[in-house]
């Protein structure tokens, strides 16, 4: 009997692309879609998720629960699932992800002993250029090498950015097959015209009415298309600190303007703004928008909502 546990252990994008093939094999292997609960580890007690997982849903082949930030599990909560797996319903299968463990739990160690334990962490730029072929090979479409570099040196490590970026690529090229740096260019001058520049001034200001008054008008002037909204901002606010990690290591206005290819007409407005926040500011709002962003593209969140309160966080 297969053990049914499954523990990702990596990059939360990586873990996310692992589980969907997981879930996929288990489907094929009993013939038929059957119900997946996707939760943070510490939403609902350990002990209920033991309850509902000795039962199937009326119906149902089999059932999964996915259980991200499982390194967030207490002591007590392992006791509990040590208990569960040593007589573990067959067809209920569990995915624990975590992006590390301090240490190992036993159940981990069974995880790998059952060659069901996965550390996910390819190198980066590998990475991202073989999701960038995928999606855009989906989509007919390919990115010339100097356009792939431009975009990868803009997005670092957050694929989700990375996505919502090709999102709108392959919307803004049309039937046009390739894409080069100047497609880049124009999604920057898109990306502005789209707005946001005073939902980052009332941040900076930590005026939470102001916010909420400009998170309304990005939302109607974008059809409240959220994972849009939110993908514009992590380009805006990422850009500020990139630009506030460089000023930390003594790069200058002109290098910066250089570094970022920003425009003239932006580029005094960009420092006044890059003035009204500090790095670690910056590092904490993009935090929680990198997992606003997560939520979004899973379904786990709605929109507005989490969007608020990613926004109010991020003025407290």
């Amino acid at each position: 009997m297969k053990f049914p546990l499954f523990v990702l252990v990596g990059h939360p994008f990586l873990s996310e692309e692992k589980r969907k093939e997981i879930l996929a094999s288990l489907e094929k292997e009993f013939g038929s879609p059957f119900p997946v609960t996707v939760r943070r580890a510490l939403e609902v007690p350990v002990a209920q998720l033991v309850n509902e997982a000795r039962t199937l849903p009326f119906l149902a082949s089999a059932q999964a629960f996915c259980l991200r930030e499982a390194d967030q599990f207490t002591k007590s909560d392992w006791a509990i699932w040590q208990e569960y797996f040593e007589s573990p319903h067959p067809r209920s299968f569990f995915l624990f992800e975590a992006e590390s463990f301090e240490k190992n739990p036993p159940l981990v160690e069974r995880a790998s002993e059952a060659r069901q334990l996965f550390f996910l962490r390819p190198k980066a730029d590998s990475m991202r250029a073989r999701f960038i072929r995928e999606k855009l090979g989906r989509a007919g479409k390919t990115m010339i090498p100097e356009a792939e570099r431009l975009l990868g040196s803009r997005v670092g490590d957050s694929f989700l950015f990375l996505d919502s970026l090709l999102d709108q690529l392959i919307l803004y090229t049309g039937e046009r097959k390739e894409i080069g740096p100047a497609d880049l260019e124009i999604l920057d001058e898109k990306l502005i015209q789209l707005g946001g520049d005073d939902l980052l001034r009332a941040l900076a200001e930590r005026n939470v009415g102001r916010a909420l008054e400009a998170l309304n008008d990005l939302l109607e002037a974008n059809f409240r298309d959220f994972p849009s909204v939110s993908g514009l901002l992590h380009w805006q606010l990422r850009r500020l600190w990139e630009a506030k990690r460089w000023q930390a290591q003594g790069v200058g206005e002109r290098e910066i303007t250089s570094k970022l290819r920003l425009s003239p007409a932006r580029t005094s407005y960009f420092f006044q703004e890059l003035d009204r926040f500090s790095l670690v500011e910056l590092e904490r709002i993009l935090e929680g928008l990198f997992e606003l962003d997560r939520e979004l593209k899973t379904g786990n969140a709605e929109g507005r909502y989490e969007i608020e309160r990613w926004m109010i966080s991020g003025i407290g």
